[in-house]
């Protein structure tokens, strides 16, 4: 059986791996990624919020935090991402809603004024 600072410490690096790839994925905006990663990520998470109460010195608690530090931009860019994506459909809904009330007046051929086509007798 593997020690519980053993386990810890390799459970972290692949978590601190996957935060970096996760970032890289994010800079690429491959978000269908970023979700895959953060997936993948859960149970590695969950192993070491276990371990943790065992493991709990300085040097654990500084690497968590690192990763924390790191996995909060990535939080914060797609919190970002999400309020523009989100800003731009409401700029979307307004306008189909604007096009739909002048739509009745512009877009029938009745509501246009008929306008004489000159004919010639020769």
């Amino acid at each position: 059986m593997e020690a519980p600072q053993r386990k810890f410490t390799r459970l972290v690096g692949a978590l601190e791996e996957l935060v970096s790839h996760e970032a890289a994925t994010l800079a690429e905006h491959d978000f269908a990624g970023v979700c895959e990663i953060q997936t993948r990520s859960e149970p590695l998470v969950r192993a070491i919020a276990e371990l943790g109460s065992v493991v709990a010195d300085a040097v654990a608690r500084a690497r968590v935090a690192g990763l924390l530090a790191r996995r909060q931009h990535s939080i914060d860019y797609l919190e970002s991402q999400l309020a523009t994506a989100r800003a731009e459909l409401m700029a979307v809904h307004e306008s189909t809603i604007r096009v739909n009330q002048i739509a009745p007046v512009y877009g029938k051929p009745e509501a246009m004024p008929r306008i004489p086509q000159f004919q010639a007798a020769g």
